[in-house]
């Protein structure tokens, strides 16, 4: 989808340009009409919507009638490019300007609320917060006038965030727009094919140094997401972080996350195989940390199993259509294949460096690695930033990058973590943030695992020892005798309670599955007369990841044409009549 209105990128640089000279005006009015509201009773309170309203007139209302039409232009542009945000209980983890007026409004009344000074400071934080999440909008706006234009658009958004940091001094969020494009796409949303539109957009704009940067800044925040992810649901379920249920559950969520991981890792593979090449160890270092990092979201997937990872990524909503009754791979598919094909390659060839250079960012060596760090989104950082500001703590000029370097002032970094770790939880057994050695060891402890095992067996695609299992599908109407894997039966699930009860098949309300599918969490599913049937990717690791071949059985013709593309790799069909 694209935007309905046209969109001029000149007039919203020139809009950003008048929000940076009036920042005082600015900033005094956000201190009037959002924070200088104790005892009163007209103020909305707790009211987003409306306090969202109110920032936004802070800095629209004296606008120039030529920019004033510009307003929620962004927002709205984002929203029809199909990046519709998920209202869960804990938000859709966005960085929220409203959200933030909010958390002040409620700290102060359970302590003390703050003289002109104390406001005013705060009023200079989330005039930075609207402009960084108006800037993160404006990344994703860059090739509206032709991928050619990128470069050139980006280093002007680069120019108005060294402005704003200027202003804003020690305090600042983010200091590249390379960041400020990767943090963009952070929040939770409803459907996955946007995702995959920008990533396109990405691999065809840019100069090189522009992309490298993107796909570095890629590389390192879905390496935090994903380990925070795992470290979570190890939490929540009691189990280590390599209990089956723990990886079937995370891996399931996590579908789109590792498929674009993998499009960031194939040009960083890419750079760092020159760099070897070219004796560039500088580079080399830079790139084979944000490699690592990304590598050790799940050591297993992308690198011991590369048959698995595969059918793990592929994501049936956006890589699979029909044409003449047929499924059959969609553009998005074909270029996710290319991407698949060049990352196997690559990362067989390069484990041994990779193996070696690990051994730099062994986490015992370091007060502080990014290996250690778990937050959840990369929005919950920029909200922490926020919130250490409201309590008026020491910033120790440490912005998100820093938060991914193993380099550069770690006691600094450390310190920053530690503040954050005491910042109010989120509930009762989250805190904001957390920095563990602990923690950092044992996800080092799976990566180097994996890379010695990928270094050892070449480019075989399973490096694991086990054997290569395959799926068995059996078509409804036609025997299973024959099949010899283990029933996998639980994991087909259906809206049909009589096929469920009938088959063994799990049942699943439609609007679950609906929900599981546009999420990526099915090999296959299809709509019959009104019944939904759908196979999870559940059984890659609790059996194909195990080298236990699986058998599921009474699968339609029309679910099997799908498995046969998204697990090419080990599907097998048997057709013996009943």
């Amino acid at each position: 989808m694209s935007f309905y209105v046209e969109f001029s990128f000149p007039a919203h640089i020139a809009l950003f340009e008048r929000f940076l000279d009036q920042s005082r005006r600015i900033v005094e009015e956000i201190e009037r009409r959002l924070l200088n509201v104790q005892g009163r009773r007209d103020f909305p309170f707790g009211n987003s919507h409306a306090i969202e309203q109110l920032l936004s007139s802070c800095f629209f209302d004296s606008t120039p009638r030529e920019l004033a039409g510009l307003k929620e232009q962004l927002s709205s542009a984002h929203r029809a490019d199909g990046f519709e945000a998920v209202q869960q209980d804990s938000g859709a983890h966005d960085f929220d300007p409203a959200q933030l007026v909010t958390v002040a409004h409620s700290y102060w009344t359970s302590s003390r609320w703050p003289g002109r000074n104390g406001r005013i400071a705060y009023a200079e934080t989330i005039y930075s917060v609207f402009l960084v999440k108006q800037l993160q909008y404006l990344c994703l706006r860059v090739w509206d006038d032709g991928h050619t234009c990128a470069t050139a658009h980006l280093r002007e958004i680069q120019d108005l965030l060294v402005r704003l940091n200027g202003l804003t001094g020690a305090g600042m969020f983010l200091r590249t727009a390379p960041w400020l494009l990767q943090t963009a796409l952070g929040p939770l949303t409803r459907f996955l094919q946007p995702y995959f539109t920008i990533a396109d957009h990405i691999s065809r704009s840019f100069e090189d140094a522009e992309r490298l940067d993107i796909h570095r800044a890629g590389a390192l925040l879905a390496g935090g997401h994903l380990r925070s992810q795992l470290c979570y649901r190890a939490r929540e379920s009691h189990q280590s972080i390599d209990h089956l249920d723990v990886l079937s559950v995370t891996r399931n969520s996590n579908s789109m996350d590792v498929a674009l991981l993998v499009r960031d890792l194939v040009p960083l593979l890419e750079a760092y195989k020159d760099a070897c090449a070219a004796g560039d160890n500088d580079h080399r270092w830079t790139l084979s940390n944000a490699i690592l990092q990304g590598l050790s979201a799940d050591p297993e997937l992308l690198l011991t199993r590369l048959d698995v990872l595969g059918p793990a990524t592929m994501i049936e909503d956006v890589f699979i259509e029909h044409r003449d009754g047929r499924a059959a791979y969609t553009t998005f598919a074909n270029s996710h294949l290319d991407v698949l094909s060049k990352y196997r390659a690559l990362i067989c060839a390069l484990a041994v460096q990779l193996k070696e250079d690990a051994v730099g960012l062994e986490p015992s060596r370091s007060v502080y690695t990014p290996f250690g760090i778990v937050y959840g989104f990369c929005a919950d950082i920029l909200s922490n930033i926020t919130i250490a500001r409201l309590l008026s703590q020491e910033t120790f000029g440490v912005t998100l990058e820093d938060m991914f370097s193993g380099g550069g002032a770690l006691e600094n970094k450390l310190a920053r973590a530690r503040q954050w770790e005491a910042l109010p939880r989120h509930g009762p057994d989250r805190a904001r943030f957390e920095h563990s050695t602990e923690w950092a060891a044992t996800i080092f402890s799976r990566l180097t695992t994996a890379l010695d095992a990928r270094a050892s067996h070449g480019d075989a695609l399973n490096a694991s020892d086990l054997h290569r299992a395959r799926m068995f599908v059996v078509q409804e109407g036609h025997t299973a005798d024959s099949a010899p894997g283990i029933p996998a039966q639980e994991h087909c699930v259906t809206s049909d309670l009589r096929r469920a009860l009938a088959t063994g098949s799990t049942a699943f309300p439609r609007s679950q599955i609906l929900s599981d599918r546009k999420e990526g969490r099915f090999l296959a599913s299809i709509e019959c007369e009104g019944k939904w049937f759908a196979v999870s990717k559940v059984l890659l690791t609790t059996h194909i990841c195990q080298g236990k071949d699986a058998v599921i059985a009474d699968v339609p013709a029309a679910v099997i044409d799908i498995v046969q593309l998204t697990c090419a790799e080990f599907v097998e069909i048997c057709s013996k009549s009943a």
